[in-house]
């Protein structure tokens, strides 16, 4: 039969947002490849890759004589290719953010069922990086092509990495050696998701945030300002705010609000340190449930999150879980870098979004995940905080509020069994495909989670006075180790040294965090002897974090009342308990006591002159008429 194409090129392409192309005489399915590739990582994160790739032709028709791999996301060097006469013609090029890898065969395969053995080796420093005392690889997905047979890709680690802390996909095997430990992945796995896994057992940041208000009023006012706050995915210690706060509060969306009193005119400049231990999974559930309300809230339109648009509403119900949403969120938009050289980088919101998906940072994959899934009523919120890239181009930062500090957004949705769940849909789509949503990472630090308001509270970094908009105020660097979390609390307890029986009186009790980390799911327990109170003796404190101060009011009597006793309350919570006794007098030491008689003897003043008032004005009146 005669050959109806002198020239073919095959193209593999590992991305996860590219899609095969193929020559114009070449159909895909007439070749097919087996591919058995290693990652071969050294101690210092240096990766070698060799792919042993054998071609076979499935037709008479055609030959193949080049061979084009695209790879998505990654810089290569050292590129070498052979075969059993010797080496091959290579050339590489790096361009949008794909290497091509373009090789010349010395010999063409012509024939059914020909066959041409070869490899292909090239080296990066991008698929293996160290953030802290985390490993992480990162290696992108296949694109789909009937051109692949088989497939199958062995990573090697070295030991010294640690333990593994996640891989996705799981693996179809793993096995060690004395210095390595090895996982291997098949073709249907590298299709759905690219290889993603971390080594190591925890990730340590420490934190230097400095916030400045100012007050321009010429009256007293109270300000706020938010704190990293204790969530699923991270555990925070502060260990000073100087100077300290009034109180700090947990605001509806679980945010760690410090208020602070201003007098007119004046500025302050507060600092915060810390450490904060972050998780790649919720490793805790700090909220256990939504109430119908929150979910009402949780499901409704914001600015920014347009869920009565008419294409956000038709994509709501077409895709209906999140992780569709994800993906859909992930392929659709494709990440602007031009706008990074913007002054301030403007928020467009999730319609703007949708009308333009070339145009975006991860602002908008987060306000459009979070409208279509609001509108497909599924609870959820926006978070905004620092996360830890080494490669921009990979894993980019684009909230920037001011010039001296940029910061990153994503989205998170409600679990019914895990509670709030982070997803990255902006990283996985600029990263080539790497799965943000079965996991985070190490490096995302919450600052501010908002879904009852799409803007507030505003996260570190945003609080400057004016005319200081380039002043960098948020430093973070790894850490070690989490300090010991210093876990006490004090309680405070207002109430009268003696009352008498049957009278109410008042205790008044402050619960106050002293420590350096949120006290979580504990409750003040309330013990009496000889006194009632009609008010619960136990109330559930969920979360209480540094700096913090809750107070509780009771009333309390003895209802005897001939004999007198000494009645205790015993407050508890957190491990500390604090009594007060109340010395109760019978009922009739009351027309003995000094404080009685007095406040009887004036009021008695009071009504006797409130009477010979009355009656002198009612005689002048009388007399007038």
């Amino acid at each position: 039969m005669r050959i109806l194409a002198r020239l073919f090129t095959l193209l593999l392409l590992i991305s996860g947002f590219l899609f095969l192309v193929s020559g114009p005489a070449h159909a895909e399915g007439e070749f097919k490849t087996d591919y058995k590739v290693r990652y071969q990582i050294d101690k210092n994160g240096f990766t070698q890759a060799s792919q042993n790739i054998t071609l076979t032709n499935k037709t008479p028709n055609y030959y193949a004589d080049k061979f084009e791999l695209k790879i998505g996301s990654t810089k290569v060097t050292d590129v070498k290719a052979r075969d059993e006469t010797g080496d091959l013609d290579t050339n590489v090029q790096f361009e949008n953010n794909v290497t091509t890898i373009t090789i010349k065969f010395n010999q063409r395969v012509i024939g059914a069922d020909k066959k041409l053995s070869w490899t292909l080796t090239y080296n990066t420093n991008e698929i293996a990086t160290k953030s802290g005392q985390i490993w992480e690889i990162s290696i992108p997905k296949l694109a789909q092509s009937a051109d692949i047979d088989s497939y199958e890709a062995v990573v090697s680690v070295p030991k010294i990495f640690g333990p593994s802390a996640f891989e996705i996909p799981n693996p179809v095997s793993q096995s060690q050696t004395a210095l390595s430990q090895e996982f291997t992945f098949n073709k249907d796995q590298l299709l759905s998701s690219g290889i993603s896994m971390s080594f190591g057992e925890k990730q340590v940041f420490s934190f230097n945030l400095k916030y400045q208000l100012e007050n321009t009023n010429l009256t007293s006012q109270t300000y706020d300002l938010a704190l990293p706050p204790d969530n699923n995915y991270q555990k925070v210690v502060l260990e000073k705010i100087d100077p300290k706060p009034l109180d700090v509060i947990v605001d509806d969306d679980g945010n760690f609000i410090a208020k602070y009193k201003l007098r007119p005119k004046e500025k302050i400049s507060v600092a915060v340190t810390g450490e904060v231990e972050v998780f790649s999974k919720p490793f805790r559930q700090i909220n256990t449930s939504l109430s119908s309300a929150q979910r009402n809230i949780y499901t409704q339109p914001q600015r920014y999150w347009e869920t009565d648009n008419a294409f956000i509403k038709d994509k709501a119900q077409e895709l209906k879980t999140p992780q569709k949403i994800y993906d859909f969120v992930e392929n659709y938009l494709s990440y602007n870098n031009d706008r990074l050289n913007e002054p301030k980088v403007e928020r467009k919101g999730a319609a703007s979004a949708y009308a333009s998906p070339k145009d975006s940072v991860c602002m908008e994959f987060t306000d459009l995940f979070i409208s279509i899934a609001r509108a497909a009523k599924i609870p959820t919120r926006e978070v905004e905080g620092y996360a830890y890239t080494q490669n921009e181009r990979l894993r980019p930062l684009s909230l920037n509020l001011y010039q001296g500090d940029v910061l990153h957004a994503w989205p998170e949705y409600w679990d019914n069994d895990k509670g709030w769940v982070q997803v990255d849909p902006t990283w996985g789509s600029t990263s080539g495909g790497l799965d943000y949503f079965s996991k985070l990472d190490f490096n995302h630090i919450t600052f501010v989670q908002r879904g009852v308001s799409s803007v507030q509270p505003s996260p570190a970094g945003a609080y400057r006075f004016a005319n200081q908009g380039n002043e960098k105020t948020v430093f973070v660097e790894f850490s070690q180790n989490l300090p010991e979390p210093i876990n006490t609390a004090r309680i405070d307890i207002n109430a009268p040294t003696k009352a008498f029986a049957s009278f109410p009186f008042k205790v008044n009790a402050t619960i106050v965090n002293t420590g350096t980390t949120s006290i979580l799911g504990k409750q003040l327990t309330i013990t009496t002897n000889d006194l009632e109170t009609s008010q619960d003796n136990t109330y559930d404190i969920p979360l209480l974090p540094p700096y913090a101060q809750k107070k509780f009011s009771f009333d309390f009597r003895n209802m005897g009342i001939y004999r007198k006793v000494d009645a205790s309350v015993i407050f508890g919570f957190a491990g500390v308990q604090v009594s007060k006794t109340i010395s109760v007098e019978p009922l009739y030491k009351i027309f003995f006591d000094k404080m009685f008689l007095l406040s009887l003897g004036t009021t008695i003043f009071i009504i006797v002159s409130g009477l010979l008032l009355y009656k002198r004005t009612h005689k002048k009146h009388k007399f007038m008429f």
